[in-house]
């Protein structure tokens, strides 16, 4: 079994691994394009109606219509009673299931009353028909050449602000979030929302959570292995260093592409999860890995450690590795972090009573094997 890059460090170094916190000089200038351009649109939730819409996945339930009049697909679960918060629930960068066999793994968390959003950002199943320069690059499932669309041209001050496809999903979170607290708003008057998304999906979740904390912060998130973070130290890792996932793409985009590197980097830099992270103050529950390549593990501590939520609101729960079989005990830490999320997002308990049972498991064994 080859392990994970350890990048030099030990698992207590990697877990403490701040990044750099200096904006880009384009940061503000930028952000405030983005957000005029997302904020003007008014995203409802609609039933989708299959005989004239996206026929990438057949399983969504619902649409929305999100930057550039894009229709994004989801599936909406609703509680059998009146929700009492909602959930926007992101995906990874490869390998992506059908909305269907996603609904199955969230329902028990419904039945605790919350009503699950489940989305597919633009170019992976079920938000295709109206993005097919997209899939060309992805496919339904996602993974390519998804995360490099668009990073060829530089940021702008017109429009959204920039053509990469990352800016884009970014959009449609936020516009998920703001769809789904307007159908819970003609029911349950001020319902908290949460987000929740993995790797990619973690990625994702942190920038809509900073871009939304200035107009309704989400009231939880939870991330897992949080990637697009930290790019200074990931680029300044030798060029044959291991990196696969969205990350991979990215650094082989950059040293095919040596002539458009500064105007990329710029772009990553506007993007880093680490900047934006600072702006969330919500409690956060967080997974982290000792060690990880696929999201170099030191760079997704980066974007735990420079969360603004106070040191009370935040929990770190520790696995051996990320994404890699480290075979069972590992996948039992995953399993039991699946739990500790669903307590994390009940409604019917605030975020440190649901986390007390739990503190002593967060990392129990990691830092002393590792």
């Amino acid at each position: 079994m080859i392990e994970p890059d350890d990048f030099g460090l030990t698992a207590i170094a990697t877990l403490a691994h701040v990044g750099e916190p200096t904006r880009s000089i384009k940061h503000g200038s930028f952000w405030k394009t983005w957000n005029a351009g997302v904020l003007a649109d008014h995203p409802r939730l609609t039933p989708r109606d299959h005989s004239t819409s996206d026929p990438s996945d057949p399983s969504a339930t619902h649409e929305f219509e999100s930057c550039r009049h894009v229709r994004i697909g989801c599936s909406l679960l609703l509680p059998p009673k009146r929700p009492r918060a909602g959930l926007v629930v992101l995906h990874g960068y490869e390998n992506v299931p059908s909305l269907a066999q996603s609904a199955d793994d969230w329902t028990a968390l419904s039945a605790r009353g919350i009503a699950v959003l489940i989305i597919r950002v633009r170019g992976y199943a079920g938000s295709c028909a109206d993005v097919p320069q997209l899939v060309e690059h992805a496919g339904h499932r996602g993974g390519g050449d998804w995360i490099t669309h668009g990073l060829e041209t530089p940021l702008s001050d017109r429009g959204y602000g920039s053509d990469w496809s990352f800016s884009y999903a970014a959009a449609d979170v936020v516009n998920a979030c703001r769809a789904l607290r307007a159908k819970l708003g003609a029911t349950v008057r001020e319902a908290p929302i949460f987000i929740h998304g993995e790797s990619f999906g973690g990625a994702l979740a942190v920038m809509a959570a900073s871009q939304l904390a200035d107009v309704n912060e989400p009231a939880r998130l939870v991330i897992g292995l949080p990637t697009m973070g930290d790019w200074p130290w990931r680029l300044a890792l030798p060029e044959n260093a291991a990196e696969a996932g969205a990350g991979g793409r990215i650094r082989r985009f950059l040293l095919d592409h040596p002539n458009l590197r500064a105007d990329a980097m710029t772009t990553l830099r506007v993007f880093d999860a680490a900047v934006h992270a600072r702006r969330i103050t919500c409690p956060v529950l967080c997974k982290l890995a000792a060690r990880d390549d696929v999201v170099p593990a030191p760079a997704a501590a980066a974007v735990f450690n420079a969360l603004g939520s106070d040191p009370g609101l935040k929990w770190r729960f520790v696995t051996h590795y990320g994404h890699f079989d480290g075979g069972l005990a590992d996948l039992r830490r995953h399993a039991m972090f699946e739990k500790v999320a669903a307590d994390f997002l009940d409604p019917a308990k605030k975020p440190d009573d649901a986390m007390a049972p739990w503190e002593s498991a967060m990392s129990k064994g990691i830092l002393r094997t590792v």
